[in-house]
Parts: structure tokens; sequence; C-alpha cells
């Protein structure tokens, strides 16, 4: 007898392997996409505001009436609180301005840190009344639109504002005021960084007043600073030892008031 081991391997065993990497390769074929997540969308935000420039105060949409004495206006709105938008680095905002229901000018601006703001640009707006919205935006994703908000441009025939009282200085930021006019004679450093402020001559409110200060000393050239009337810093060691006043009127857009009769201050 051949004592030779035979090698042949069954039909049956090798059939069944073919058969179990088919279905397997199926299987794979066959198995669902898996689920992209769905990108919400931002949250609206929040605050919009309109200023007639960068010296001028923020007028919320909230409340009141918004007047622009530019042409020019800075359109603004806030991200919102932390909660919102806290993970969207890309977000954006959109401004719509527009007409009688007709839009004029749109753009999308990014937020720097908490703010988005956007200065329509000249030739578009006049004298008259306007609207604006704003949303956010992060790449394709919106949110909805804020309500629209109302302003109107009013750059011509503009009520002269009334003359500044009440000046006052303050040494530096951290001092307190000293009013012109009191028996003693405010006195600041010559290093440090004093603020010059007044207050309206009405009460009325204006956000679109600034204080346009003029502070001399004889034989020298007067230093001008415009800004907020409540007050308007200096840098640090403009001034060198001695005698020195200061007066302010106030400008609404074009229109100015009278200038203060002058206040002297003595720096040392």
């Amino acid at each position: 007898m051949d004592s030779t081991r035979s090698d042949i391997r069954r039909p049956g065993r090798r059939t069944a392997s073919l058969v179990t990497a088919v279905l397997t390769l199926g299987a794979t074929l066959f198995l669902p996409a898996p689920a992209t997540a769905a990108v919400s969308p931002p949250h609206a935000p929040v605050g919009p505001f309109l200023r007639s420039s960068g010296l001028t105060s923020p007028q919320p949409c909230s409340s009141g009436s918004r007047v622009s004495r530019s042409l020019t206006p800075i359109l603004g709105v806030s991200k919102g609180t932390p909660a919102y938008n806290a993970d969207r680095p890309n977000l954006a905002a959109t401004f719509e301005v527009a007409s009688l229901g007709q839009s004029l000018v749109s753009a999308t601006v990014a937020f720097d840190a908490s703010l988005a703001t956007y200065q329509v640009p000249a030739g578009v707006l006049g004298e008259g009344t306007y609207q604006f919205r704003v949303r956010a935006v992060d790449g394709g994703t919106v949110s909805e639109w804020l309500p629209w908000c109302t302003f109107t441009v009013q750059t011509v025939n503009v009520p002269a504002p009334r003359v500044p009282t009440s000046l006052r200085v303050s040494a530096d930021p951290y001092a307190g005021f000293q009013f012109c006019g009191t028996t003693s004679v405010p006195v600041i450093s010559s290093e440090g960084g004093p603020t010059f402020a007044a207050s309206p001559g009405t009460y009325i409110s204006n956000p679109n007043l600034v204080g346009r200060f003029e502070i001399a000393r004889p034989g020298r050239e007067s230093l001008i600073q415009v800004g907020n009337l409540y007050g308007v810093g200096v840098p640090a060691q403009s001034f060198t030892p001695g005698t020195y006043q200061f007066r302010v009127r106030a400008e609404d857009g074009n229109a100015v008031s009278a200038w203060s009769p002058w206040c002297d201050f003595v720096a040392q």
C-alpha cells in the first residue's frame, strides 16, 4: 500500500470561505453613511445702535429716536453675552440700509471682539429718514434679522447748541474734578494726564454733542482737543510748570455755540 499522504483540500470548505467573504463585503457596501451633525444657525446679535461719528455717543435702537449729523453714520451691533455665539470665531454681521423699504446698500463685516461696526459710505444717504437692520453670519448659516431701526439724517438747519457750563479739570484719571470759578484755582501735575470737562448748556439730551477744548498759554500755540463734552484727556507730560487757561464750545454737527469764558489753572 502506498503510504504517501494526500494533500487534497475539501471543495466544500473553500466554497464556504468565499461565500462568507462575499457576504461580508456586501454588508459593508450597503451600510448607511454616518449621520452628519446639523450646523445650527448663530444666535441673533443684540443692541444695534447708530453713531454720527467716532466722537459722538451711541444711540441705541431700543429707545428714543436716532439722528445723524453726518451723511456717513456708523452702525453697530453687539455679539451679545458670552453665552451667545461664544464658539464661533468666524462670526460676522450683515448690515442692510434701506429707504422706504428699498434696499440701498448692504455689507458683511467681522466682529472685532464683541462689536461689529459698519460706516455707511459716502453717496448713499442724503437728508431724510432711513432704516437699517442687521443679522449674524457664520459661514453658510445666518440668524434671523433684527427688527428695522429707523433713523433721520439732518445735517443742515441744525440749531446752535448753548454755551457749555461747569468747566472743570481733573489732575489725572484717578483724581476728582476741580471746578472753575471757585475760590481756588485748579492745579494739575505737569507730568500727569489731565482730563478737561464741561456740561451742556441745557439739560436736553443730545447724543451728537461734542466739545472743542482750547488750552492756551501766553506766547505758545493753543492745544485743541475735541471729544466727549463730559471729558477729554490730554496725554501725560503735555505741560511744563506754569499758568494756563482753557475754554470750550459745544458742537452739534456743523452748528456751534459761542465759546465759554476762560478758566485759569496751574501746572506744577
